[in-house]
């Protein structure tokens, strides 16, 4: 595992959609965990770090106090603790994000903490946003095999099971098939998710082989310069329960699962269920909602 700098490890704030942009390339996996602060406008310096390039469990942590002056000028001190947790496997990934923001303050003529110029972290200044976030993901690729026909596609079925709770904890997963454009998954909601995400389907011929790539993420946000002063705010998003591909799934030309006649092998290595796992069997008997994508480039 590898622990990042601190002064100069920077990734740009995701909110309304917390994903990061990775290239989809042979298989690997990788987890990252930040605890980090701004201000309006800037990138975030990361507090606390750390990645993994083979997916092995990362932690971040923080208790960071800052002192400034409030918008009417009294000073005050803010407290930002948080916990970020992840770890990949292919075709398993966990993500849990926990934070508590404590007396918030804002105003602008405070010092900056971090300059995204430069890479430095002011301790004596007061970030307007901190932020716990974490991801996780792998990439694989795949061959399908036996006896396909014309118009046979493959759909990548996953099931998410996880709790947001409080204030802005939140999770998406991106995933993008043979480097056709990400499919975005949301859980912005408070509230627990025992749900089935489904992507489109997605031609397979037996000769082409298909690249998968997933990355799920969650975090927790408090925007110091949008709440009341004086105020705590803490949540939590927890899918360290997990995000399982529980089914590479084929269909005809009509959209009728076919059962059997086909194979798939991972350069991997990995043994991807082409019936649902048991741990789905679940959400699907109950009608779990298949969740609308949202496209992104």
């Amino acid at each position: 595992m590898k622990r990042l700098n601190r002064d100069l490890a920077v990734v740009a704030l995701l909110v309304a959609a917390p994903l990061i942009a990775t290239q989809a390339h042979a298989q690997s996996r990788w987890s990252i965990a930040y605890t980090a602060a701004t201000n309006v406008g800037s990138y975030l310096g990361i507090i606390d770090g750390e990645s993994s390039s083979t997916g092995a469990l990362v932690e971040a942590q923080s208790n960071t106090n800052f002192t400034g002056l409030d918008s009417n000028g009294n000073t005050q001190t803010m407290n930002f603790t948080g916990t970020t947790r992840d770890s990949a496997e292919y075709g398993r990934l966990r993500c849990y994000a926990s934070g508590t923001v404590s007396n918030t303050y804002y105003n602008p003529a405070n010092p900056e903490f971090y300059n995204s110029t430069t890479g430095v972290m002011n301790y004596a200044g007061s970030p307007s946003t901190m932020a716990c976030l974490g991801f996780s993901g792998f990439d694989d690729i795949l061959q399908f095999g036996g006896n396909l026909q014309a118009g046979y596609k493959a759909r990548y079925i996953f099931h998410v099971d996880g709790t947001n709770s409080g204030y802005r904890g939140a999770a998406g997963m991106g995933v993008g098939i043979a480097g056709n454009p990400d499919e975005s998954f949301f859980a912005f909601d408070p509230g627990s998710y025992n749900e089935i995400w489904a992507t489109q389907s997605y031609d397979i011929n037996g000769i082409t082989p298909q690249t998968i790539h997933v990355q799920f993420s969650n975090q927790f946000v408090v925007d110091a310069n949008d709440v009341p002063e004086g105020s705590t705010f803490s949540g939590t998003s927890d899918f360290s329960s997990t995000l399982t591909l529980a089914q590479i799934q084929v269909v005809d030309a009509n959209g009728n699962e076919v059962t059997s006649g086909w194979t798939v092998t991972a350069a991997s290595g990995t043994h991807y269920p082409t019936v649902p796992e048991p741990a789905s069997f679940a959400a699907l008997a109950f009608g779990a909602v298949i969740l609308i994508k949202r496209r992104r480039s």
